[in-house]
């Protein structure tokens, strides 16, 4: 399960990456903003498999 967790988080965490660069690439305004909407929507979602990683892990050692 927890592994699922950290493939998932990869995987938001490299898409964040490439829409953040092609935020960067892109060359009119209304382009730029969907793909740093998207970069932004993808980091926060990233951030809270992190959240959830962190406390499984944590949960898991007190039960040890």
């Amino acid at each position: 399960m927890l592994s699922d967790l950290k493939a998932k988080l990869e995987r938001y965490e490299r898409k964040a990456a490439q829409y953040e660069k092609a935020a960067q690439q892109a060359t009119g305004g209304p382009e730029r903003a969907l793909y740093q909407g998207l970069a932004r929507y993808c980091d926060e979602l990233a951030t809270k498999f992190q959240q959830v990683i962190a406390k499984r892990t944590d949960a898991s050692l007190a039960a040890e």
